[in-house]
């Protein structure tokens, strides 16, 4: 018996990113368009070593999820990397900010809506992926909730207008789950061969001086460079560095460490405060890919 087809509905519309399709088009072009990408793409082939980034998909980014206001310029960035591309399905992690539970939740709703229109979910993808672990769940009340997911979806429409997504949270973050997540998508890639690109959506450090963020954001930053999950994890567990997501980011790293070159770039950083003026309280954010 076929699905009843179902809508997830946007709820930080007008609150994060403009409730208008067509103003929320122009701000993101505007974003897309203040980008030097030949820059970024000289300074990811430096950081990497690698050659040829223009035309090679980076198997995860990292793009943060506040308002378009604060972080729409380092998410242009990263999407900046894959226009153009040839992807057919974006996974995107992000972390459940409203709901706890533990495990992992894989949405399966036909589409999602934005300002821009639906976008798909990769239904195929993300029943296989659920059926892989028993932590896989399907939560809907936590997506219902949840803006770490949506606030990517108007920058994926308007660079791959037919691209489908894979919505997952992470209830629980830890080594543990970022493993079951990792050893799950690679058995899913490997069936169905599919173009994708993994997108960790989240935000840095929060609600620290601009001076005390960038101490702690550097050294996040540092262990992504390197590579090093375990690092990477233990920094964060002994409060060394701070990801409302971090269970993304952790993911990205073991999946291109096992599937892709395990290389890296910081693609831009900047806080909150650089965009309010407030430096005694901000929010960190990051752009960066993994290959």
């Amino acid at each position: 018996m076929k699905k009843e087809y179902t809508q997830r509905h946007p709820i930080v519309n007008g609150l994060f990113y403009p409730d208008s399709k067509e103003e929320l088009e122009n701000t993101i072009q505007g974003y897309i368009e203040r980008v030097d990408k030949d820059k970024v793409l000289k300074d990811v082939n430096e950081q990497t070593g690698l050659t040829g980034t223009g035309k090679r998909t980076p198997l995860v980014l990292i793009a943060p999820h506040a308002g378009y206001i604060f972080s729409g310029r380092v998410q242009a960035y990263s999407y900046c990397l894959i226009k153009d591309l040839d992807i057919q399905t974006a996974v995107i992690i992000g972390p459940a900010h409203q709901k706890n539970f533990k495990g992992i939740s894989v949405n399966l709703d036909n589409a999602y809506k934005t300002p821009v229109g639906l976008i798909e979910v990769d239904l195929e993808l993300s029943e296989q992926l659920v059926s892989q672990s028993s932590k896989m769940l399907l939560n809907e009340e936590a997506h219902l909730s949840e803006h770490s997911i949506e606030v990517q979806l108007p920058f994926l429409q308007i660079i791959h207008p037919d691209i489908q997504i894979v919505p997952v949270l992470i209830g629980e973050q830890s080594w543990e789950t970022s493993e079951i997540l990792k050893n799950a998508f690679i058995s899913v890639i490997k069936k169905t061969g599919k173009k994708f690109i993994v997108i960790a959506s989240t935000d840095l450090s929060h609600y620290h001086s601009h001076v005390e963020a960038q101490t702690l954001d550097r050294v996040l930053i540092n262990d992504i460079k390197k590579m090093d999950p375990r690092a990477f994890y233990k920094n964060i567990q002994e409060d060394n560095s701070e990801a409302c997501g971090f269970g993304g980011i952790l993911t990205g790293m073991m999946l291109a460490n096992e599937l892709g070159e395990g290389k890296s770039a910081e693609l831009l950083y900047m806080d909150s405060g650089e965009v309010s003026g407030d430096r005694n309280k901000v929010v960190g954010y990051l752009s960066a890919a993994m290959y």
